[in-house]
C-alpha cells in the first residue's frame, strides 16, 4: 500500500535527571540546535500565578493562608497543608495536574512548527511518562556528586539535599526508563561532546527518517545497550509508546515485545475492524516505516533496532 500519511508533529523528547544533574544545561544545548523547549518547572509556577484559575482553586481548597498578603501563592504554607495527609495531597494533585497538562499541551501546540520539541521534566520517571515521548534523555550524575553540587552551588543544607534526592527515582530506575544516557559527572566540554554525538548520530537522523517515512540504518549497539536487561527495558518502552500513541488516536491495541541481541520484535494487535489507515498513521507517527518486502514496520530510530508485526487491522 502507498503510505500517504504525514507525521502529526515534532519529534518529542523527554529530558530528565535527578535534582542537581544539569538538565537545564542540556536543554540549552537542545535549544541551540533549534529545538523548542517546554520547561515543566516553569509551567508549574505559571499556572499558580495571581489571576490563574488553579491559584483560586488552591485558595478555595486550602484556605486564605496559602496566599501571601500580596495575593501570590505562599509555597511553604501550601506545602505544610497539602502534604499533611494523603487525602490533602490528592486534592493538590487534582487541582495542579489538569492545569499543568493543559498548559503543556498548549505549549506543544505553539511549538508544532519546530522539528524537535524537548520537554524538560524532572519527574518523568516518577510519573511513568516515558511512553509519551519518541525518546527519553537522561542527564546522569552519581548521587554523591549531585549532593555536593546542591550543598556548595545551591546552598542547601545537606539533610535537605539528601531528602530531596531520596524523594525522587533511583539512578537504576531512570536508566531503565530512558533511551539515552548523558554523563554529566565531569567537565562541561565532555557533556557537550556526548550531546553532539547523540544529536548528530541518533536524534536528528530519527527526526529525518520519521518525517520521510523511511526506516533507519541501525547503529551498532554498545555492549551495555545490547545486554538482556537493557533490551528488555527498551522493549517495555517501545510497547508503552505504541499503546499510548494508539490511545491518543482513539484506538485500543495490545502489544508485546520479544528481545534478542539483534533488537526488539513487537507484536501489535489491533481489534478486528480497526481502520487500517489509522493504525498505519499511528505507527508512522510513533516512528516506524513499512518494509514492503516483509510487511513489517521498521524503526526510524537508528539507536534501537526494532520491528513491529501488525495483526488484526
Amino acid at each position: 500500500m502507498t503510505d500517504t500519511h504525514t507525521v502529526a508533529g515534532p519529534l518529542f523528547l523527554g529530558l530528565t535527571g535527578g535534582i542537581g544533574a544539569g538538565k537545564s544545561t542540556v536543554a540549552a544545548l537542545c535549544a541551540d540546535r533549534g529545538a523548542g523547549i517546554i520547561d515543566a518547572d516553569r509551567i508549574a509556577r505559571e499556572v499558580v500565578e495571581p489571576g490563574e484559575p488553579a491559584l483560586a482553586a488552591l485558595r478555595d481548597a486550602f484556605g486564605e493562608e496559602v496566599l501571601t498578603p500580596g495575593g501570590a501563592l505562599d509555597r511553604p504554607a501550601l506545602a505544610g497543608l497539602a502534604f499533611a495527609s494523603p487525602e490533602q495531597t490528592a486534592v493538590l494533585n487534582r487541582i495542579m495536574h489538569p492545569a499543568i497538562e493543559a498548559r503543556t499541551a498548549q505549549r506543544l501546540k505553539d511549538l508544532a512548527d519546530r522539528p524537535i520539541v524537548v520537554h524538560d521534566i524532572p519527574l518523568l520517571v516518577e510519573n511513568g511518562l516515558t511512553g509519551n515521548y519518541h525518546l527519553s534523555l537522561l542527564v546522569d550524575v552519581p548521587e554523591e556528586i549531585r549532593l555536593e553540587r546542591l550543598t556548595t552551588l545551591r546552598g542547601l543544607e545537606r539533610e535537605d539535599a539528601i531528602r530531596r534526592i531520596r524523594a525522587q527515582a533511583t539512578d537504576a530506575q531512570r536508566l531503565r526508563a530512558c533511551d539515552v544516557r548523558l554523563d554529566n559527572a565531569g567537565a562541561r566540554d565532555r557533556l557537550e561532546e556526548q550531546f553532539a554525538a547523540v544529536w548528530d548520530a541518533r536524534i536528528e537522523p530519527f527526526r529525518r527518517n520519521r518525517e520521510a517515512g523511511v526506516p533507519a540504518e541501525p547503529l551498532p549497539l554498545t555492549a551495555e545497550d545490547a545486554s538482556a536487561e537493557a533490551q528488555a527495558a527498551a522493549g517495555d518502552r517501545l510497547v508503552s509508546r505504541l499503546e499510548r500513541a494508539a490511545r491518543r488516536a482513539g484506538i485500543t491495541v495490545t502489544a508485546s515485545a520479544a528481545v534478542s541481541p539483534a533488537g526488539v520484535a513487537i507484536d501489535l494487535h489491533a481489534p478486528e475492524g480497526s481502520e487500517s489507515a489509522r493504525i498505519h498513521g499511528v505507527l508512522r507517527d510513533a516512528g516506524y516505516a513499512q518494509d514492503g518486502g516483509t510487511g513489517l514496520y521498521l524503526s526510524a530510530d537508528p539507536g534501537r533496532p526494532a520491528t513491529v508485526a501488525l495483526t488484526g487491522a
